[in-house]
């Protein structure tokens, strides 16, 4: 990862765009941070679904809790895993 302030990137952004192709590069302005991203070669459909580090862990928490709880499904079967996947 690479961190770099706006500035910097404005004055060598053919630079940081190759660089990014190869690790992440975070541009840091005023108190903010920005991430540039190599999406390939044609936009893809963006999913606007963003979660917080925070609200990960409380999904994974409550996962563990209803584990806990005994509120699981046993899937015997290769089929039954199939449909379970595919329902998703």
């Amino acid at each position: 990862m690479l961190v770099i302030s706006a500035r910097e990137l404005t004055q060598n952004q053919n630079k940081f765009f190759e660089i990014a192709n190869k690790q992440r590069v975070i541009i840091k302005r005023k108190n903010r941070f920005f991430q540039i991203v190599d999406l390939g070669e044609m936009i893809p459909e963006l999913d606007d679904t963003y979660m917080t580090k925070e609200e990960m862990f409380a999904k994974i928490d409550e996962g563990i809790a209803e584990y806990k709880a005994g509120k699981t499904k046993t899937l015997s079967s290769k089929e039954e895993v199939h449909d379970f996947l595919n329902s998703l």
